[in-house]
Protein backbone atom coordinates (compact mmCIF):
# COMPACT_ATOMS: atom_id res chain seq x y z
CA UNK A 1 0.00 0.00 0.00
CA UNK A 2 1.36 3.46 -0.85
CA UNK A 3 2.33 5.96 1.74
CA UNK A 4 -0.36 8.34 2.08
CA UNK A 5 1.48 11.35 0.75
CA UNK A 6 1.96 9.42 -2.35
CA UNK A 7 -2.01 9.13 -2.92
CA UNK A 8 -4.04 11.53 -5.35
CA UNK A 9 -6.33 13.73 -3.56
CA UNK A 10 -9.44 15.02 -5.46
CA UNK A 11 -8.37 18.55 -6.29
CA UNK A 12 -5.10 16.90 -7.70
CA UNK A 13 -7.14 14.54 -10.08
CA UNK A 14 -9.89 17.57 -10.46
CA UNK A 15 -6.87 19.06 -12.61
CA UNK A 16 -5.52 15.67 -13.75
CA UNK A 17 -5.11 15.56 -17.79
CA UNK A 18 -5.24 12.11 -19.30
CA UNK A 19 -2.62 12.08 -21.59
CA UNK A 20 -3.85 8.85 -23.29
CA UNK A 21 -7.24 9.12 -24.70
CA UNK A 22 -7.49 4.56 -24.99
CA UNK A 23 -8.32 5.00 -21.52
CA UNK A 24 -10.44 6.34 -19.24
CA UNK A 25 -9.78 6.91 -15.79
CA UNK A 26 -11.26 6.91 -12.22
CA UNK A 27 -9.70 7.94 -8.44
CA UNK A 28 -9.84 4.71 -6.45
CA UNK A 29 -8.71 4.80 -2.86
CA UNK A 30 -6.61 7.59 -3.48
CA UNK A 31 -4.62 5.89 -6.70
CA UNK A 32 -5.37 6.56 -10.45
CA UNK A 33 -6.65 3.72 -11.91
CA UNK A 34 -7.06 3.25 -15.63
CA UNK A 35 -9.49 1.39 -17.66
CA UNK A 36 -9.79 0.44 -21.28
CA UNK A 37 -11.83 3.15 -23.17
CA UNK A 38 -15.32 1.02 -24.03
CA UNK A 39 -16.39 -0.87 -27.58
CA UNK A 40 -19.45 -0.27 -29.54
CA UNK A 41 -21.26 -2.51 -27.67
CA UNK A 42 -20.88 -1.38 -25.09
CA UNK A 43 -22.10 2.41 -26.20
CA UNK A 44 -25.16 1.20 -27.74
CA UNK A 45 -26.21 -0.41 -24.82
CA UNK A 46 -25.76 2.46 -22.38
CA UNK A 47 -27.62 4.68 -24.75
CA UNK A 48 -30.61 2.31 -24.98
CA UNK A 49 -30.76 1.87 -21.43
CA UNK A 50 -29.97 5.72 -20.62
CA UNK A 51 -33.34 6.03 -22.82
CA UNK A 52 -35.16 3.87 -21.17
CA UNK A 53 -34.62 5.20 -17.90
CA UNK A 54 -34.67 8.78 -19.07
CA UNK A 55 -38.35 8.26 -19.78
CA UNK A 56 -39.05 7.07 -16.56
CA UNK A 57 -37.11 9.87 -14.49
CA UNK A 58 -38.93 12.93 -16.65
CA UNK A 59 -42.05 11.68 -15.27
CA UNK A 60 -40.61 10.88 -12.00
CA UNK A 61 -38.16 13.87 -11.34
CA UNK A 62 -35.62 11.97 -10.77
CA UNK A 63 -32.23 12.48 -13.04
CA UNK A 64 -30.16 10.00 -15.23
CA UNK A 65 -26.62 10.63 -15.97
CA UNK A 66 -23.90 8.79 -17.97
CA UNK A 67 -20.17 8.53 -16.53
CA UNK A 68 -20.45 11.51 -14.08
CA UNK A 69 -18.46 11.37 -10.99
CA UNK A 70 -19.67 10.07 -8.06
CA UNK A 71 -17.71 10.79 -4.49
CA UNK A 72 -17.91 7.37 -2.50
CA UNK A 73 -15.23 8.31 -0.02
CA UNK A 74 -13.28 11.27 1.20
CA UNK A 75 -10.50 9.26 2.72
CA UNK A 76 -8.84 7.83 1.38
CA UNK A 77 -10.78 9.53 -1.60
CA UNK A 78 -12.73 7.72 -3.94
CA UNK A 79 -14.12 9.01 -6.96
CA UNK A 80 -16.44 6.37 -9.86
CA UNK A 81 -17.68 7.48 -12.64
CA UNK A 82 -20.93 4.82 -13.57
CA UNK A 83 -21.60 4.21 -16.69
CA UNK A 84 -25.15 4.88 -16.07
CA UNK A 85 -26.67 6.61 -12.62
CA UNK A 86 -29.95 7.42 -11.20
CA UNK A 87 -30.48 10.32 -8.85
CA UNK A 88 -34.16 10.36 -6.94
CA UNK A 89 -32.90 14.05 -5.38
CA UNK A 90 -32.18 16.73 -6.44
CA UNK A 91 -28.43 16.31 -5.38
CA UNK A 92 -25.94 17.59 -7.64
CA UNK A 93 -21.81 18.70 -7.89
CA UNK A 94 -22.52 22.13 -8.37
CA UNK A 95 -20.03 24.02 -6.65
CA UNK A 96 -18.27 20.81 -5.70
CA UNK A 97 -14.82 20.15 -6.74
CA UNK A 98 -15.20 18.43 -9.88
CA UNK A 99 -18.83 19.40 -10.27
CA UNK A 100 -19.01 15.58 -8.44
CA UNK A 101 -22.01 14.26 -6.72
CA UNK A 102 -21.00 13.13 -3.02
CA UNK A 103 -22.21 10.32 -2.08
CA UNK A 104 -23.51 7.31 -4.50
CA UNK A 105 -26.14 7.57 -7.10
CA UNK A 106 -29.13 5.76 -6.09
CA UNK A 107 -28.89 3.44 -8.47
CA UNK A 108 -25.49 2.78 -10.14
CA UNK A 109 -25.25 1.07 -13.46
CA UNK A 110 -21.97 -0.39 -14.89
CA UNK A 111 -22.01 -2.35 -18.31
CA UNK A 112 -19.12 -5.03 -18.56
CA UNK A 113 -16.38 -5.16 -21.51
CA UNK A 114 -14.49 -7.62 -22.45
CA UNK A 115 -11.49 -6.49 -20.29
CA UNK A 116 -13.37 -5.98 -16.89
CA UNK A 117 -11.82 -8.51 -14.52
CA UNK A 118 -14.65 -9.77 -12.14
CA UNK A 119 -12.82 -8.73 -9.16
CA UNK A 120 -12.54 -5.11 -9.94
CA UNK A 121 -16.53 -5.16 -11.05
CA UNK A 122 -17.15 -6.68 -7.13
CA UNK A 123 -14.72 -3.71 -5.94
CA UNK A 124 -16.98 -1.30 -7.42
CA UNK A 125 -20.65 -2.85 -7.06
CA UNK A 126 -19.17 -2.56 -3.19
CA UNK A 127 -17.74 0.42 -2.79
CA UNK A 128 -21.41 1.78 -4.93
CA UNK A 129 -23.14 -0.20 -2.00
CA UNK A 130 -21.18 1.03 0.97
CA UNK A 131 -21.55 4.58 -0.27
CA UNK A 132 -25.40 4.15 -0.22
CA UNK A 133 -25.98 3.51 -3.41
CA UNK A 134 -29.78 1.78 -3.54
CA UNK A 135 -29.15 -0.72 -6.31
CA UNK A 136 -26.26 -1.55 -8.07
CA UNK A 137 -27.10 -3.40 -12.07
CA UNK A 138 -24.19 -5.34 -13.65
CA UNK A 139 -24.86 -5.50 -17.26
CA UNK A 140 -23.07 -8.01 -19.16
CA UNK A 141 -23.89 -8.39 -22.82
CA UNK A 142 -22.30 -11.11 -23.94
CA UNK A 143 -24.06 -13.25 -21.68
CA UNK A 144 -27.34 -11.00 -21.99
CA UNK A 145 -27.80 -10.64 -18.63
CA UNK A 146 -28.68 -7.90 -16.08
CA UNK A 147 -27.76 -8.74 -12.41
CA UNK A 148 -29.26 -6.19 -9.51
CA UNK A 149 -27.27 -6.56 -6.09
CA UNK A 150 -29.29 -4.52 -3.28
CA UNK A 151 -27.47 -3.09 0.35
CA UNK A 152 -28.57 -6.30 2.06
CA UNK A 153 -25.86 -8.96 -0.36
CA UNK A 154 -29.32 -9.90 -2.06
CA UNK A 155 -28.69 -10.38 -5.89
CA UNK A 156 -30.49 -11.00 -8.28
CA UNK A 157 -30.29 -12.53 -11.96
CA UNK A 158 -32.19 -11.46 -14.99
CA UNK A 159 -31.97 -12.65 -18.08
CA UNK A 160 -33.90 -13.05 -21.33
CA UNK A 161 -36.76 -13.46 -21.32
CA UNK A 162 -37.38 -11.46 -17.97
CA UNK A 163 -37.69 -8.10 -16.99
CA UNK A 164 -35.59 -5.64 -15.17
CA UNK A 165 -37.97 -3.85 -12.95
CA UNK A 166 -37.26 -1.15 -10.72
CA UNK A 167 -38.51 -2.39 -7.28
CA UNK A 168 -39.19 0.26 -4.06
CA UNK A 169 -36.20 2.24 -6.01
CA UNK A 170 -37.60 2.67 -9.36
CA UNK A 171 -41.37 2.02 -8.97
CA UNK A 172 -43.21 1.32 -12.06
CA UNK A 173 -39.98 1.11 -14.48
CA UNK A 174 -39.83 -2.02 -16.18
CA UNK A 175 -37.69 -3.03 -19.47
CA UNK A 176 -38.12 -6.52 -21.19
CA UNK A 177 -34.26 -7.88 -21.47
CA UNK A 178 -35.38 -9.18 -24.70
CA UNK A 179 -35.50 -4.95 -25.96
CA UNK A 180 -32.76 -3.92 -24.15
CA UNK A 181 -30.44 -6.63 -26.10
CA UNK A 182 -32.31 -6.84 -29.37
CA UNK A 183 -30.34 -5.81 -32.66
CA UNK A 184 -26.73 -6.02 -29.96
CA UNK A 185 -23.94 -6.05 -32.80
Amino acid sequence: MPAAADLMTLDQYAVHEDTDERYVTELVRGMLVQEPRPGGVHGSLQVRLGRWLSEWADAQGARVTAESGYILAQDPPTLRGPDLAIVLDARSGEGQVGGWVHGAPDVAIEILSPSDRSSAIQEKTLDYLAAGARQVWIVDPSARTVTAFEPSGAARLLREPDTLAGGVVLPGFSLPLAELFRDLR
